[in-house]
């Protein structure tokens, strides 16, 4: 039987970042005609291998084939020459121009020198037709819903001649009849003989509309399955989760201190949906989920960032309205931004400012800075949280990540924070660092601060966590005890 000729093949394909082995020599291939869904938890190598694919990222090794033929991939414009387009879950459309306008971008049709607008509505019109007939080409796409922008996004691709349409998440932010509609969509242009790769960590979804599933973790192929092979999302869950135990620090189960924060009905757009929870005094309650569960909106709306459209928000009994990040503060809030560089440093002034300057005031007189005081207080950070730095004026973007994470945890030490909102507080950070991370999370517990620990990796919540919750889908699905397994949270969170 003759061997079976793929439109597309990566073979052995490799990438590494400082400190990460983000692709081990991963093997993918694509049928003409079929959707591939591709999965695994966070950090599994997902958006790299399709970044690779479609000329976000340049891979260390490995080859790409396309109709069996050796082809190079260097950037976006050379993959959409080899028929190849990426849907980002972010959906990189121009808001203030037309559909036709967004579709038809860079190669406007031309009458006498000047854009044909007339040729040019009529040419949307006729492209959009076979998916959707309620949107028009002269319409703003800030008129769209996000569906209908998703459905934008696929007609643009399509009308480069594209073979391959790789889409990442594409129904986190929809509902579920728009989802049903899409869904619609994708077996439409599959019948037709696009070939689509199908990115997604709701199992539902995938097991209704794949052919085949791949399961990536920690940047390697654990394997492909036809339909047909697959018995159900447990099966899909075990191929996702690693082998290897957590290491779990000693706990002991607790007397919970009072509520110190709770949230009573917090609904934010569709991200948010009637979350409620409470955290006490001394706890750490973890929260388990995946990208788009909601858990980074939860933590933003309750530090003020987010205004919530229904709900409240109480820290130690006491409903909190109009709450802004700079009221939260005062309220002994700390939030530790998941983008850490962008958000929770100042990667080019020294270690010293970092620390103190969300309490600038404690250290000042008159508006004179009382450089004793501060540097007091920053030799006790370094002693108690074991911050390796060459000294407190050093740069802080030259420390490694974990050491940077130190940074920030005690930029709020600082500021007497007793509430800490900790979201993936671990991302990029080596298996040492995470350990002493885990280890300073149970310690500040142990001190009466109370803690809401986010994570991405479910072996992290279950590690350090006294409580978890479980969100998918802007909603809590789930409570669950500090011996909770990490099958049991994935059921949930899928």
């Amino acid at each position: 039987m003759a061997e079976e000729t793929y439109l597309l093949e990566m073979v052995g394909i490799d990438k590494q970042f400082p400190g990460t082995h983000a692709l081990d020599h991963v093997d993918f291939n694509l049928k003409k005609g079929e959707i591939h869904a591709l999965i695994g938890q966070n950090g599994s190598g997902k958006s790299t291998l399709m970044n690779v694919l479609s000329g976000g990222l340049t891979m260390d090794s490995g080859h790409i084939l396309r109709n069996g033929k050796p082809v190079r991939i260097t950037s976006p414009t050379s993959a959409l020459d080899n028929g190849i387009a990426m849907i980002h879950q972010e959906l990189k459309l121009f808001p203030d121009l037309s559909v036709a306008e967004n579709i038809f971008y860079g190669q406007f049709p031309q009458k006498m020198g000047f854009i044909n607008w007339g040729k040019l509505y009529d040419m949307a019109d006729e492209a959009i037709a076979m998916l959707s007939p309620d949107i028009r080409g002269r319409q703003k796409i800030r008129e769209l819903s996000i569906a209908q922008q998703q459905l934008v996004e696929i007609v643009r691709a399509l009308v480069k001649n594209t073979e391959v349409v790789i889409m990442d998440e594409p129904t986190a932010s929809l509902t579920g009849e728009e989802t049903l509609g899409l869904f619609k969509v994708i077996q439409r242009i599959r019948d037709s003989g696009v070939s689509i790769i199908f990115i997604s960590h709701r199992l539902d979804e995938v097991l209704e509309i794949s052919d085949r599933v791949t399961v990536l973790r920690d940047g390697v192929l654990i394997g492909t399955l036809e339909r047909g092979q697959i018995t159900g999302k447990d099966q899909l869950v075990d191929m996702m989760l690693s082998v290897k135990p957590a290491v779990l620090l000693e706990q002991e189960h607790k007397e919970l201190g009072p509520v110190v924060l709770e949230t009573r009905g917090l609904c934010l757009d569709k991200r948010l949906r009637d979350v409620s929870i409470q955290l006490h005094q001394g706890e750490v309650l973890g929260i388990a989920g995946l990208v788009g569960a909601g858990r980074t909106e939860l933590l933003k709306t309750i530090f003020g960032a987010y205004t919530p459209e229904q709900g409240e928000i109480l820290v130690r009994g006491k409903a909190c309205h109009g709450l802004t990040p700079a009221r939260a503060v005062k309220l002994g809030i700390a939030y530790l931004s998941e983008d850490r560089k962008g958000e929770g440093l100042l990667l080019k002034m020294s270690v010293e400012d970092n620390e103190i300057y969300a309490c600038m005031e404690r250290y000042s007189r008159l508006g004179i800075l009382s450089v004793a005081r501060r540097r007091k207080t920053v030799e006790e950070m370094r002693q108690k949280l074991r911050l390796k730095a060459s000294g407190p004026g050093s740069l802080t973007g030259s420390l490694s990540g974990g050491n940077q994470q130190k940074v920030v945890i005690a930029k709020w030490l600082a500021a007497h924070s007793s509430i800490i909102l900790m979201d993936e507080p671990t991302r990029g950070i080596d298996v040492g660092a995470k350990s002493e991370i885990y280890a300073l999370v149970r310690s500040l517990a142990q001190e009466g601060r109370s803690i809401i620990f986010v994570s991405s990796e479910l072996e992290e919540v279950q590690t350090v966590s006294d409580r978890i919750l479980v969100m998918s889908k802007g909603a809590i699905t789930k409570e669950l005890p500090m011996n909770a397994t990490v099958e049991e949270m994935m059921s949930y969170a899928v």
